[in-house]
């Protein structure tokens, strides 16, 4: 194995032991150390991948980004309204989100510390963009279009309800119905 295949070895273990123990200790609970030593490397070969909070951004946004393609993906083969379909995935994610106040609170800080976020700017675009898919098409270009704007405008009002449930500044059934008030403004224009 050549120098380039090592690191992007290396790299994946880091990875892979940084979500095991994010998982099962948690955001504070997990050292940089430790990551170290369920990868088999140093600390200095963790710290060349990412910081802890970068990996734990990472491990979060990348497992995130999965679940809400999963989701959108059965959302559009659902039957019913424009409305049931978007919130048929953003009423999951309220629960999510409502489910793990202090995994959303760790996310947020640790967010806020790094400066770098070109890869989840790339996921958070394809994740909008499938939530658009949930709309009827249009004719509009797609940076344009009516359907676009409607999957921004939700996913913004989303990520502020989180911030507000991490905050413990929401209670969860004003977040639910805030969220649910969201879409169906959002929907109703495309409604039939």
């Amino acid at each position: 194995m050549g120098r380039a295949e090592a690191r992007i070895e290396s790299a994946r273990k880091v990875v892979a032991a940084a979500a095991d123990l994010f998982t099962r200790q948690g955001y504070a609970a997990t050292t940089v150390p430790q990551i170290a030593a369920a990868a088999g490397v140093s600390v200095g070969t963790v710290a060349s991948v990412g910081s802890k909070d970068a990996l734990f951004l990472r491990v979060w946004e990348e497992a995130s980004t999965a679940a809400s393609l999963g989701m959108l993906a059965q959302a559009r083969q659902a039957s019913g309204s424009v409305t049931d379909r978007v919130w048929s995935y953003v009423g999951a994610l309220v629960e999510s989100s409502i489910a793990m106040p202090d995994a959303l609170r760790d996310y947020f800080v640790a967010y806020l510390r790094e400066r770098e976020h070109t890869e989840n700017q790339a996921r958070l675009t394809e994740v909008v963009g499938a939530i658009r898919d949930l709309f009827p098409t249009d004719r509009e270009p797609p940076n344009a279009s009516p359907a676009m704007l409607a999957a921004w405008t939700i996913w913004l009002a989303f990520s502020s309800i989180c911030f507000g449930l991490a905050a413990a500044s929401i209670p969860p059934e004003e977040a639910r119905r805030l969220m649910r008030a969201v879409v169906e403004a959002q929907c109703a224009p495309f409604e039939d």
